[in-house]
């Protein structure tokens, strides 16, 4: 029995070798390409079969390449040279590299791609070289068949084709890219098909304008500059009613038109907002029905006048007493964003920087919240407070619970020195002694409406909050902590 078992393999082997050239193609084309290349040790006729299935990717980053550059450029140009000898259709080639002495070849390799009626060409070169040494790359300005171009540390060069044939790239990813302005309008005004864009510490932009004419299927655009934090350096301008996510950080930005119908998630950090010629502040005057999440982190409270219906607002703000704003107009222009986005649940994370006591009239912001206000104070359902001095955070809490009905609020410090597990569990003693004195001898009108407050901390091994008596803080091993909050006029 286990001879003639033995006898059958060579059999089954030969049958499937045997089975149609599209179905075998087809089989290769739901493979990796590892996977595919493991195929050339089950017989024989198998040895080259994947060298001609219509999708490869290729990568001087895989394992077996590593170390070998000559190797991965003889094996890239053999196999394209082989599929032009057989006249073979190539659907899709995705190209990585990574070293300098294989962007000669691309020359060479973009005109076979393109005579061989490639419909998806995507290359990703993440030059190893520093940004000083960016590596030249105007070739990929010719290259008709990107669908995606992803780059990093290189330089799109200073000769502009007459045409830039990107008539079917959909994703374009550039990072630490010098890239001139005249270059870029021309390649974004060439891609009709564009549905994402991604630029990260790119240099030579100082303009990026996305027009409804020319962005028609622009679904995501993120732009982020976190090496010079230079606002002035490029600015944005937003008129694209199709796109779905926007992410910007470190930029001056302003949105033309209401109308950003499809948007879902915009998150902005380290901006200039144009300001309102009317109401002299920054203010995002947009209409976004469908917005799921919205993020804003900046020292300047913006002004919304889009209302999630629904999901989540992330608030990260800096309060500061540079004397540019006086703690009770932050407050104010607080209140007023809250409310705007009152319909979602969300979490706000202040950055105390003030140095000194903060002058806060708790009266007005009371009258004009609480008592007689048109809104109850709004919900957050996650406070988190980072400063530096402890003695100023009954300041900010005031001022926040005038205006706002927290459900959890946990403390972080930004004091220097090691934060030892030991200084971790003084410091939150001294914040939740305070808190509760702040409790029993403030402002009735604020505290009123608790009904009642749960100090926790958390069990990082379960993962989870416990419950704890303050008198007895020293005795857990918590290094994290909370208080839970409940309150009687919530919405």
């Amino acid at each position: 029995m286990k001879k003639a078992n033995s006898d059958r393999r060579p059999e089954s082997m030969d049958m499937l070798s045997e089975l149609p050239k599209e179905i075998l193609q087809r089989i290769l084309c739901l493979l990796s390409q590892e996977e595919a290349v493991r195929t050339s040790v089950l017989s024989k006729p198998w040895r080259h079969t994947w060298r001609t299935r219509p999708n490869l990717v290729f990568s001087d980053n895989d394992n077996y390449f590593r170390g070998k550059e000559q190797e991965f450029l003889s094996v890239v140009d053999e196999t394209l040279r082989g599929y032009l000898d057989q006249g073979l259709r190539l659907e899709e080639f995705h190209l990585h590299m990574s070293n300098h002495v294989s962007v000669s070849l691309l020359d060479k390799w973009i005109p076979k791609l393109e005579s061989m009626g490639i419909n998806d060409f995507r290359l990703y070169f993440l030059s190893k070289h520093e940004v000083g040494e960016m590596i030249d790359l105007p070739v990929v300005l010719k290259a008709e068949p990107l669908t995606l171009l992803l780059l990093y540390n290189c330089d799109l060069g200073r000769n502009i084709p007459e045409n830039i044939p990107f008539v079917r790239l959909q994703v374009l990813r550039l990072q630490n890219v010098s890239i001139e302005q005249e270059i870029f309008d021309k390649v974004i005004s060439s891609c009709a098909l564009l549905a994402s864009m991604w630029f990260q510490d790119c240099k030579g932009l100082t303009k990026i304008k996305l027009e409804t004419k020319l962005h028609k299927n622009l679904k995501q655009f993120i732009f982020i500059n976190d090496v010079t934090y230079q606002k002035d350096e490029c600015s944005i301008e937003i008129d694209a009613p199709t796109l779905e996510k926007v992410k910007i950080f470190g930029s001056k930005i302003r949105f033309h038109g209401r109308e950003l119908c499809n948007i879902k998630s915009l998150y902005l950090a380290n901006v200039d907002i144009a300001i309102n010629s009317v109401e002299r502040s920054p203010v995002l005057c947009i209409d976004a029905p469908k917005m799921e999440y919205y993020e804003y982190t900046g020292l300047v409270i913006p002004s919304v006048s889009f209302v999630p219906a629904s999901g989540r607002s992330n608030l990260k703000l800096y309060m500061r007493d540079d004397g540019v704003n006086d703690a009770q107009s932050w407050f104010l222009r607080l209140s007023a964003l809250l409310r705007d986005l009152r319909r979602s649940e969300i979490t706000l994370h202040i950055f105390h920087l003030a140095r000194f006591d903060l002058h806060i009239e708790e009266d007005i912001l009371v009258r004009d919240n609480i008592n007689g206000g048109i809104y109850k104070p709004v919900v957050v359902e996650n406070f988190r407070l980072e400063m530096g001095q402890l003695s100023l955070f009954p300041y900010v809490l005031s001022g926040l619970f005038c205006i706002c009905r927290p459900r959890k609020i946990t403390p972080q410090w930004l004091g220097k020195g090691t934060w030892t597990d030991e200084r971790k569990q003084k410091e939150a003693g001294e914040f939740f002694s305070k808190f509760t004195k702040m409790i029993e001898n403030g402002n009735r009108e604020i505290w009123r409406d608790l009904e009642g407050c749960t100090f926790e901390g958390l069990d990082e091994i379960r993962l989870e909050w416990r419950p704890f008596e303050v008198t007895k803080l020293s005795e857990t091993e918590f290094t994290e902590f909370r208080i839970r909050m409940k309150w009687s006029d919530q919405d």
